[in-house]
């Protein structure tokens, strides 16, 4: 066994739990049965940090990802991994690996997973605010690679209220700016002017590059800046809302709760009083705080958010181009065109719902998958869908809303009428969280892409950080001409 085996062998976590779902196909999640026990497989490097202190937490796992690549590098410096075609050349490298990106990936059959874990085992193992992970136990894990205990959790948490307080400042000149702006302008573009207009941290992380500071303390300063972000990212959507009335909320709680108190004061009109206000925000968020490519063939706003990290650039300019690339994120149907779409084959329908007619409606349309928004042709239903339906399905049937109740029959009814066998017509997350957030007061759909943007915040800034840690350098691949190609190939 070589050294590199040995390294990755010792540096697995092995959870066991027989409750959490197993692998799903369709729309159907097979739960383990007492024959059929679950192996979960965290890629954590080393032994679980016991540090209550995230930066301390992660400076233990530096030191062996420096011993895991520099043994993979001289072992496997040489060795081919993959190769591109010229079709690939022409389809924008799809599914050629040519990055890296520690915090998640997206594993063939069971969809994102973070450091190793599926969707449904983060929902799972993750400490719990309410019935769901608190963002803060996500982005512990995305960090470190650790499944974190209640107590670290908590003192992130913590963490980041202090740093929320220590910040109030910053909310006193962006007001005035955005009340200047445009009517026209979309929530989503003012979120990345607030963040490229107003990066308070740029200073802080421009000095240690420009100094003397050795080239492995760099990543220090995107952290902080990353943390300080972090910790104001839920009142910066509420001055997104309504500039002219909000503040920094300091209040105990979660982001989630940070989140729910700022649009409280902003005059947001969401059923805040609803408990389940707060876990439908913290799963949504925890089942969107991944850094890589969408899956479902978005808009790659993970690579400009990487390729800014490493041209040095601070990480709030850096998540302002990334989420203006989020605006019509993902390509097969954002937040608006998933519940525009609902909202047509509601008028089709007319008052009095029929499955016959309903059957009918949605036949037409399957047609032409390009215009069935919020779905996609796949061997595997996206696992973020599945989560939510999860969760529908614990509301009373009787108070459950009607635009939710629509999108379910709509999928049951996809479901029946799609050709046999695969790949298929599979429903996608938004598909069902439009409803979702519009069934808990938040309408604007266009708003609730920020939320989203909050969500990739997490992925996009702990995949920056670990970029710093590595000092990975700027892309920078060789460019030619389709007729430099061609005579290429004929020359060969």
């Amino acid at each position: 066994m070589t050294k590199l085996s040995q390294t990755l062998r010792s540096s697995v976590k092995i959870l066991h739990n027989n409750s959490v779902p197993l692998i799903y196909r369709g729309f159907k999640i097979y739960s383990s049965a007492p024959a059929m026990k679950k192996v979960l497989v965290s890629k954590t490097r080393g032994v679980p940090s016991s540090s209550t202190n995230l930066k301390e937490a992660l400076s233990e796992k530096i030191p062996l990802y420096y011993d895991l690549l520099r043994e993979f590098r001289e072992e496997h410096n040489a060795t081919v991994i993959g190769q591109i075609t010229v079709d690939d050349l022409y389809s924008g490298l799809s599914g050629v690996n040519t990055t890296v990106r520690e915090t998640s990936e997206i594993h063939p059959e069971l969809g994102i997973t973070y450091r190793g874990l599926t969707m449904p085992e983060v929902v799972k193992l993750l400490p719990l605010h309410g019935n769901y992970p608190s963002p803060e136990s996500v982005f512990w894990l995305l960090l470190t690679g650790d499944v974190p205990t209640e107590v670290q959790t908590a003192s992130l948490v913590s963490d980041w209220t202090n740093r929320r307080e220590r910040q109030r400042f910053f909310f006193n000149e962006p007001q005035n700016f955005l009340q200047s702006l445009p009517k026209h302008v979309g929530p989503t573009t003012r979120l990345s002017v607030i963040l490229a207009a107003f990066d308070s941290g740029e200073k802080r992380f421009r000095s240690p590059l420009r100094g003397s500071a050795m080239s492995c303390t760099h990543w220090e300063s995107s952290y902080e800046d990353s943390m300080d972000l972090l910790a104001i990212f839920p009142t910066i959507l509420a001055l997104v809302k309504n500039p002219e009335n909000v503040k920094n909320t300091t209040d105990g709680g979660d982001w989630v709760d940070s989140l729910l108190g700022s649009l409280r004061v902003s005059g947001e009109n969401c059923t805040v009083q609803k408990s389940s206000t707060g876990d439908l925000l913290r799963l949504i968020i925890s089942l969107n705080a991944y850094s890589q490519l969408d899956e479902d063939g978005g808009v790659p706003s993970s690579h400009i958010s990487q390729i800014m990290g490493s041209c040095q650039y601070s990480p709030r300019k850096a998540l302002a181009a990334a989420f203006l690339a989020l605006v019509n994120e993902p390509t097969t149907g954002t937040l608006s065109q998933c519940m525009n779409f609902q909202e047509k084959v509601q008028r089709l329908l007319g008052a009095h719902r029929k499955e016959d007619i309903l059957r009918g409606i949605v036949s037409a349309f399957i047609k032409n998958p390009s215009g069935f928004p919020g779905y996609r042709i796949s061997d595997y239903c996206d696992s973020r869908f599945l989560i939510l339906q999860e969760f529908a399905n614990k509301i009373d049937i009787s108070s459950l809303h009607p635009d939710v109740k629509l999108s379910i029959d709509i999928s049951n009814v996809v479901r029946s009428v799609s050709p046999a066998g695969t790949p298929r017509l599979m429903p996608e997350m938004n598909s069902l969280a439009a409803p979702l957030f519009k069934s808990h007061g938040l309408y604007d759909m266009e708003y609730n892409q920020t939320i989203l943007c909050m969500a990739r915040a997490m992925g996009l800034l702990a995949s920056i950080i670990w970029s710093r840690i590595v000092n990975l350098p700027v892309e920078n691949p060789t460019s030619r001409s389709t007729h430099t190609y061609i005579e290429s190939l004929r020359n060969r």
